[in-house]
Formats: structure tokens, sequence, C-alpha cells
């Protein structure tokens, strides 16, 4: 196979080396990272390659999104001069459903102890799970003792009664077998899946912006995530099916341009929102390739007025959309009076200032801003799922806001379920 022929000659993979694969509609991304002397995580590897077979964070072909993986992580491998036996992956959160689940345990007077949270872990993971569904993330939101309300951590306190509410994330197991399989393919285990929009969350988000509550919204090219934070902690996942992508279709249409061709001309020149600049500058012309035509220097002249024309439309759809899935979680809503903004489609002129006027939020765009050793280049929006994944590895037993693993018991644990069902089945 190309990926296992590709992989001879490099250095074994470290006990320090972690690397996160972001699955997305436009790009895959492969970061790996070693430990440094600071105790931080350091990039030493990147790489990155067109999707193929993946269509709104749904698998369309396995064959071709399995080489995309592939060459993304041999890219980042031949970087890192190291090869990789796992990582963490991204899933869209088009496949991903929030819920929140309240739990009470008895406990006759005695200590809160560590067993007593995870038993209510796992029997809130319980409610949820089936054969067709299995939980992502289980993340305590809060506790009670007895009568006391807002407690961040029970150990060690007395009571009769211990209550907590768990935010669970879910998806159908369907589709978590079909990308574990695309992984499996590439030689790699899978160490977690991670809502994507909860990474771009770790990689992004200041403590304070965690604290006292932020909306994030990432802008993908398939669809549009959704997650709000609160006291440190994740409270709810959502996503609309608008994303950059579709401002490209319309730019394809509108100027009768390639897709590919509309693609470039709303990365260099599109805008949301008119410029402050001369309006000379505004009627500069842009030569857009017309479809069909052999030769693209006789393209038609586009001022930039016409762009915005055509983008700006898109735009406040997404978020007026945005907009209507807040208004079905208000109190949580009301709570997240800050904006972040990442993915592709947010580096777009102008989204920001329609994203704070149709949201009416303090907005910022987000970048990974919790890692180092990253270049420039791919230091941006666009790739802070990615960068989340390795936060998420450095943090993953000791963050406070992070994704709880259901303990295991006598049953097999989810993922673990899932590798057998492929042993046995493929």
């Amino acid at each position: 196979m190309y990926f296992k022929s590709v992989r001879k000659g490099l250095q074994k993979v470290l006990p320090e080396v972690v690397a996160g694969i972001d699955i997305g509609t436009s790009k895959v991304c492969c970061y790996i990272a070693r430990l440094n002397s600071s105790h931080m995580h350091q990039i030493i590897g990147c790489g990155y390659e067109a999707s193929r077979g993946i269509k709104n964070g749904s698998i369309v072909d396995m064959e071709a999104l399995s080489n995309a993986i592939a060459r993304a992580t041999h890219n980042a491998e031949q970087m890192a001069q190291v090869t990789i036996n796992e990582a963490f992956v991204s899933l869209s959160s088009s496949l991903a459903h929030s819920h929140v689940v309240d739990m009470t345990l008895p406990i006759s007077g005695r200590a809160v102890t560590d067993q007593d949270i995870q038993k209510m872990i796992v029997h809130a993971s319980e409610s949820v799970e089936s054969s067709s569904t299995g939980v992502i993330h289980t993340i305590p939101l809060h506790y009670s003792v007895d009568n006391t309300k807002g407690i961040r951590d029970p150990r060690g306190m007395f009571g009769n009664i211990l209550g907590t509410g768990i935010h669970l994330i879910s998806a159908e197991t369907g589709p978590l077998r079909n990308f574990l399989a695309c992984i499996e393919r590439c030689h790699l285990d899978v160490s977690d899946f991670v809502v994507a929009p909860y990474a771009s969350g770790l990689a992004c988000l200041v403590e304070d912006e965690l604290d006292l509550g932020v909306t994030l919204v990432e802008m993908g090219a398939g669809s549009t995530s959704i997650a709000i934070f609160y006291e440190g902690k994740l409270h709810h996942v959502d996503h609309i099916n608008v994303g950059g992508a579709h401002v490209t279709n319309d730019l394809a249409r509108g100027l009768s341009t390639p897709l590919n061709h509309a693609e470039r001309v709303k990365i260099l020149y599109g805008s949301a929102m008119v410029s402050p600049l001369s309006s000379s500058e505004e009627r500069t012309g842009i030569r857009v390739p017309q479809i069909g035509e052999d030769d693209v220097n006789k393209g038609v002249q586009v001022n930039k007025s016409e762009l915005v024309r055509i983008i700006r439309p898109r735009i406040e759809e997404t978020f007026e959309l945005v907009r209507e899935k807040l208004k079905e979680i208000p109190d949580l809503s009301k709570i997240s009076k800050r904006l972040v903004l990442t993915g592709g489609a947010s580096q777009l002129n102008g989204v920001r200032e329609l994203g704070s006027m149709i949201l009416d939020k303090h907005t910022r765009l987000g970048k990974p801003i919790h890692v180092q050793g990253i270049d420039e280049r791919v230091r941006t929006a666009s790739f802070a799922t990615c960068a989340g994944l390795i936060s998420l590895a450095k943090k993953e037993q000791k963050i406070a806001y992070g994704p709880q693993k259901k303990p295991k018991n006598d049953n097999i644990s989810f993922l673990g379920r899932i590798g057998s069902w492929l042993k046995d089945n493929l």
C-alpha cells in the first residue's frame, strides 16, 4: 500500500509524541507534536491535503478519504521525522448530538469519592448509548450535595444525595465505524474522537472566555458549527448545514466561472462588506475566467462591490441561522456575551463585523494560541481544530472542562466495541 511503503526509514514514535488529524470537507490536516523541556507540546510536523471522499462531514468514498488521510499524515511524518501509531481525530458536529442528563446518587452521609462520580458518568452514558448510538464526550457541568448547588468539585464533601448535570455528546455508530475503518486503513489507531468545535475552542479560547461564557462559531467549508462554553466547560454543540463552500458555489454561479476559480477569487478578493476604501478601489476590475473558455485571459472584468453583492447574503444567512439556533437555548445564549469565529470562511473581510451586528455580541477572530512551533502560514483559523486536538492530548488527564472519559467497567468501552466489530467483520 502507498502509506505503508512511504513510512519506511522514519524514527519510531516516541512516548512524548502525540498527533491530531482533522478531517474536514475541504482539507485533511495532521499535526505531530512533541513535549518540550517546558512541558509544552511543540508542533514538529504538519501536513495537509485536499479532502476527497467526504461531504458535509459524512464519508461518501472511503478509499478516497483514506488516501487523503494517508498523504496528510505522511507529509507530517516526513517533516517530524517520526512515525505515529495513533492520533486524536476530529468529528464533524453535523454527526454529533448534545444531551444534558441529570443524575442523583445516594451516598448515605459519607464523603463523595471518585468512584461516585464515575458511577454517575457511567449511568448517564448508558441512558443515551445503544447499539446504534455511542457517547463521544461526557462532561460533568455542575454538582450538588443535598441542598448545596453550584459545586465545582464535590470530592471529599459529606452529604446524603450527590447530584450532577452531565453534558453528553453522542453520535451514530455507523459513521464512527466508517471513520475508524478509514484511519485503520492508514495503519493508525484512534486515540479518541473529538467533536470539531470543541477542539477549536481548546485551541483558540482564553481562560476568561471559557469561564465568563463564549459562543464559538466555526465556519467550515461544508457546515458551520456552534459551541457554547461557560464556567470552563462545554455546555452545548450544534450546527447548520451552510458553510464556506456555499459561498464558493454562489460565486461560481453568479460569475459563471469554474469552481476552482471561484474559490481563488473568494480567497484573494472576497468580502462580506463594502470596504471603507475609496470608491475607485472598489471599482477596480478583477479578471474572472468564464466556464468553457480555453483562454483564461479572456475572462470578464468584475469589481469588488459585485463580489460583496454575491457573498454578503450567504454570510448573513449563516449568522441568521446561527441566531435561530441560539434562540432554542436562551439561557445559555444570554450567558455567552462574546463571539469567537474560527474556520476558513471566518477569514473573509467583513465577516466579523456582520457576525457582531447580527448576533449582537462582542466578536473576535480566533486562531491557535495554546501550541508552540506552528508556522505562521498554518497558524490561522482554518487550522484551529487540528491545533485543538494537540491541546486536548496535552490536557487529557488534567483538563477541568475536557471530555471526561467514561470509566471502564465490566463492559468493553465504546471504541473498544467498534474495534472488535471491525476485527470480526472487516
